[in-house]
């Protein structure tokens, strides 16, 4: 299933380096859980982070920084 332009714009997103991190990499989600996971999966993946070194902390920085996408683009103008 692809995704609209509609539903891209309501979707959720984070980005690496708002989570402190140097990256450009943007994880996409219809739901904040998803994005959760999606972002834990890619810190432990490209950036060799481990599962047990993953610190409430950085999970909250995580969760802090999701934002609908169309915010985003509104924001980044």
């Amino acid at each position: 299933m692809s995704q609209t332009f509609d539903g891209l714009l309501r979707s959720l997103r984070v980005r690496c380096s708002d989570i402190g991190l140097d990256c450009n990499y943007v994880i996409f989600g219809n739901k904040k859980e998803k994005v959760m996971d999606n972002a834990i999966t890619h810190m432990i993946e490209y950036h060799a982070i481990n599962p047990d070194e993953m610190t409430t902390c950085m999970r909250l920085e995580i969760r802090k920084n999701i934002h609908l996408y169309i915010d985003s683009v509104i924001g980044d103008r």
